[in-house]
């Protein structure tokens, strides 16, 4: 009975260390992306913190997950939505934009103001195809839509950003 309890203790030190190695090498590009995606780079590090927490939690079930990284973008972008939410309805109003600091992860201002002001939806496609590379196909399992959603809200995106950045070079005040 003993050899069955050191068993599950180096299954459990054999999965951890899985996971370290994953939270490692994904953290910062999933938080970056996520600081790219809500503005907020205080909100960005609370939720993607609890989006990782939540991974470590359920582990052994997202060993089998195509796409791991792509989970804890999903639950670190659904759990700031949930904060606007209920921050919405404590205030009866949305929360105001981030400040400049968001900004300064975009190695171009122009980029991170027009990227500002994307409709959210738009804007976590943009940065996981263009700033993580990910596929069509993998940013579509990430946010769970349709690979055609993607390439859609990929098209109105870029168009969006195409209009800002040639307005902000016509009149750059």
């Amino acid at each position: 009975m003993g050899q069955g309890v050191w068993d599950v203790v180096e299954a459990t030190l054999q999965q951890a260390t899985g996971f370290e190695d994953f939270y490692r090498e994904h953290r910062p590009h999933i938080l970056r992306s996520i600081v790219f995606t809500v503005r907020d780079p205080d909100l960005a590090l609370e939720v993607t913190d609890e989006a990782f927490a939540r991974a470590c939690e359920r582990w052994d079930q997202l060993q089998a997950t195509g796409n791991r990284p792509g989970w804890v973008y999903r639950v670190a972008l659904n759990l700031a939505r949930n904060r606007w939410r209920r921050l919405s309805l404590e205030r009866r109003k949305p929360p105001a934009p981030a400040g400049p600091a968001w900004m300064d992860e975009c190695a171009d201002p122009s980029l991170a103001r027009a990227l500002a002001l994307l409709p959210v939806d738009q804007r976590a496609v943009v940065v996981l195809r263009y700033h993580l590379d990910w596929s069509v196909e993998d940013v579509a399992a990430a946010l769970d839509i349709a690979p055609g959603t993607v390439k859609s809200r990929l098209h109105r995106a870029l168009r969006r950003l195409a209009e800002q950045l040639s307005e902000s070079v016509e009149d750059p005040t």
